[in-house]
């Protein structure tokens, strides 16, 4: 859309008369709306921009949060936490890892999930710390629980007693009894072919 001067529109590059008045056809468009000036440092333009809000913030729960982080904790690996780990939704690999890298770094995020488990029930915490992952010292613990004859409670209760360093704080004798049987089943323990 050419910018007439005159009757003669004006070639790009040659300056023009300034005795002659401009006139604009019709055909070009209105101004846009102003930029920030060219001379501006770019961290400067990016300021102006607004932040990125993060995805898929509403599915993750509190409880999935809190899940989360003592699975990884007990475990230190984000795939074992994919794979052995039941969320409130069906997360990816990706999806856990992009929320464990925000609950790190991320201060907007982490300040909002740490208010949101705060406010878990109770209960809700109990829940979750109940399906926390045993780490492989924990395991390797119980593998060493005879396979015969059946061990009981007190077996357990002991075993919490002799390593409180190694198992997670709200492990109950029964859980260990839980988890040393599925062990078992698939014939996990030491004494076992």
């Amino acid at each position: 859309h050419p910018e007439v001067i005159g009757d003669i529109p004006a070639a790009p590059g040659i300056p023009r008369d300034p005795s002659k008045p401009m006139q604009v056809s019709r055909a070009v468009p209105p101004p846009t709306a102003p930029g920030p000036p060219p001379g501006l440092p770019k961290r400067l333009k990016k300021s102006k921009q607004s932040p990125a809000v993060p995805r898929d913030l509403g599915r993750w729960k509190p409880a999935d949060d809190l899940l989360l982080i003592n699975a990884v904790l007990q475990t230190n690996d984000l795939t074992s936490v994919h794979l052995g780990v039941k969320f409130s939704c069906r997360f990816t690999l990706r999806e856990i890892q992009e929320r464990w890298y925000a609950l790190l770094y991320d201060p907007v995020i982490c300040k909002l999930a740490c208010q949101a488990m705060r406010s878990l029930h109770p209960e809700a915490v109990a829940a979750v710390q109940s399906k926390v992952l045993f780490s492989k010292a924990e395991e390797q613990l119980l593998t060493r629980v005879p396979s015969t004859p059946q061990p009981s409670l007190e077996t357990f209760q002991d075993l919490l007693l002799r390593h409180p360093e190694v198992f997670y704080p709200s492990r109950t004798p029964k859980a260990l009894q839980l988890h040393w049987q599925l062990l078992r089943q698939y014939h996990l323990l030491q004494d076992q072919t």
